[in-house]
């Protein structure tokens, strides 16, 4: 068996179990996993498929990426997906203006202005196929390297659902084969789980549809927050590594998430979540704590109760 293989055994074949974890490499020091993101994880990568992460805002769908690589010791390339985003953005780019301007200079070469001279490998490429990367470099002379140097990595592709439908069904190909197609160079681009193991994890705010053909192709993770529980869970996980926010008595963290899931209850647009929570305990925590049940009287309308636009 490989070390890949047996990696993959390891980690993510065990029985599963709540975990909470710290490393400097996770924004914020914390991540609580639940059984759900474990099994979730677990389907997706035994699968070899994407895992979409759905959800509102603030529940930790992008943080999960770097969570698994922090578990994996691995890598993490990321995506942001805008609403022009181009699937050939996030294979590959040619630097027409770089090119123009060595044009211009008119003391440049055909073959230096050749097109794959401006070549600019995308996320995707360079988080699925970094072994090709020094084939691009050899080829074109020039000084391009990985994203990293860690064995495998975890390719985040953010809020998806930001872009226009064609994106999704146009990486369904690629995400499917691991194969890039590129006109403009000799030698293939392929992924080898062998040689460079990776995981991709796409991330939705659900502000617009995707296609069923995607979602088919796809582990789904799909987050919520249901009771204040979740919260005093996620509160553990950062406080344990976080002095300021230990110093939190267990009374003003319950009315905090508390306040929390009142708003979720009655807010008629914008749901306050773990962002919101978390924000409110790090301002509270500055406070002396004779201070802090006063102090949220005000934090609160200002950290908690939010609205889309004014009325």
């Amino acid at each position: 068996m490989s070390e890949y293989q047996e990696a993959s055994k390891t980690l993510f074949t065990q029985k599963s179990e709540n975990i909470s974890f710290h490393r400097e490499d996770i924004e914020h020091g914390s991540y609580h996993l639940t059984d759900q993101h474990i099994g979730a994880i677990q389907a997706a990568f035994l699968s070899n498929r994407p895992l979409l992460v759905r959800g509102d805002p603030g529940l930790g769908k992008s943080q999960l990426a770097y969570a698994i690589a922090s578990i994996l010791d691995w890598g993490v390339v990321k995506a942001v997906v805008q609403y022009n985003t181009s699937v050939e953005g996030l294979l590959y780019d040619v630097d027409h203006i770089e090119r123009l301007h060595f044009a211009n200079l008119r003391t440049q070469s055909k073959q230096n202005l050749s097109v794959n001279r401006f070549l600019k490998p995308g996320k995707i490429w360079q988080a699925i196929a970094p072994n090709s990367l020094d084939k691009l470099a050899a080829e074109v002379d020039g000084d391009i390297k990985p994203p990293h140097e860690k064995g495998g990595t975890v390719l985040l592709i953010d809020e998806i659902d930001k872009a226009d439908s064609s994106l999704p069904n146009a990486l369904l190909d690629v995400l499917d084969t691991g194969e890039i197609s590129c006109p403009y160079i000799n030698f293939p681009i392929k992924a080898s789980q062998e040689q460079h193991p990776y995981m991709v994890v796409v991330t939705s705010n659900e502000e617009r549809l995707l296609p069923m053909a995607f979602i088919r192709r796809c582990a789904i993770l799909d987050l919520t927050l249901d009771n204040k529980e979740q919260l005093i869970a996620i509160y553990n996980a950062h406080q344990s590594n976080d002095e300021k926010l230990a110093e939190l008595s267990d009374d003003i963290v319950k009315q905090v998430a508390d306040f929390i899931f009142e708003q979720r209850k009655h807010a008629k647009d914008y749901k306050p979540g773990t962002s919101e929570f978390l924000d409110t305990l790090r301002a509270l925590s500055q406070f002396a704590e004779k201070e802090r049940a006063m102090k949220l009287k005000t934090l609160k309308q200002h950290l908690i109760t939010k609205t889309q636009q004014r009325n």
